[in-house]
């Protein structure tokens, strides 16, 4: 029985081949891992909570001073009244029970239909008799009128309770977008709101004070509670708070 002679390859070119292919199984492998890490990446600043970094609030210390110079400087914030065509809507976008509502409705009904002062009718018709007149008469004749002092003004007539404006807040995360949580407190009205860097917009009621106090609820993912408060085309971007912190704003209504 005859061998057929076999292909043999030299040892030289057998190891060639396989170094050949180990470089390119360690070319792919890079290539797998770059692509990897090229992944890893815009998951991270994607804000993939699986691969997401820290995005708490990096405010620096000489932007935390501005804020609060500028806070500071404020007077007063004018901020927009709820016309009564905005009523109903604001109303609905305060997050009011039933109950709630209804006394709001009530207690601005009587606000608007209750005039300052009221002028004494002067056509009033008499209902005396002419013997009532004659008392009268007789009455203004044998008492004396006192004497108004001239240094002694006339007393100023009662000022009537001023009863709160409805108006319209924003609030929204001046920075990074990151849980922040606030309460708004106004007038005996008060709402806990995360803060979006969209904002959300809704009806507070103002009292003659003009005052509408912000407490600092939960800072997200830290640097602080990020905060700005605004009203129509007025805005105020206020300082870094802390947790339980308390900041007072003076508003006025236009």
């Amino acid at each position: 029985m005859s061998l057929e002679p076999q292909n043999l390859q030299p040892a030289s070119q057998t190891d060639g081949h396989y170094k050949n292919l180990s470089i390119l199984a360690k070319t792919a492998l890079a290539a797998v891992v770059v692509a990897g890490v090229i992944a890893s990446g815009v998951f991270y600043t994607s804000g993939t909570p699986m691969f997401a970094g820290d995005s708490g609030d990096d405010v620096s210390e000489s932007n935390q001073k501005l804020r609060i110079e500028a806070f500071e400087a404020i007077k007063y914030l004018p901020v927009s009244k709820v016309t009564a065509a905005e009523f109903s809507t604001a109303v609905d976008s305060m997050h009011l029970t039933l109950d709630e509502q209804s006394k709001l409705r009530q207690q601005f009904a009587l606000s608007s239909t209750t005039s300052p002062t009221r002028a004494a009718p002067a056509d009033l018709p008499s209902t005396k008799s002419p013997g009532d007149n004659a008392t009268t008469a007789a009455a203004h004749t044998d008492v004396a009128p006192t004497p108004v002092s001239a240094a002694q003004p006339l007393a100023a007539p009662a000022t009537p309770a001023v009863q709160p404006a409805l108006v319209w807040v924003r609030l929204w995360d001046s920075d990074v977008e990151d849980g922040d949580v606030v309460r708004i407190d106004s007038a005996g009205y008060s709402r806990t709101v995360t803060l979006t860097k969209h904002g959300i917009t809704f009806a507070v009621p103002v009292s003659a004070s003009g005052q509408i106090r912000i407490v600092g609820i939960r800072d997200g993912d830290g640097g602080g509670i990020t905060v700005g408060l605004g009203s129509g085309s007025a805005q105020a971007i206020l300082p870094i708070m802390s947790v339980g912190q308390v900041l007072t704003l003076n508003v006025r209504t236009n």
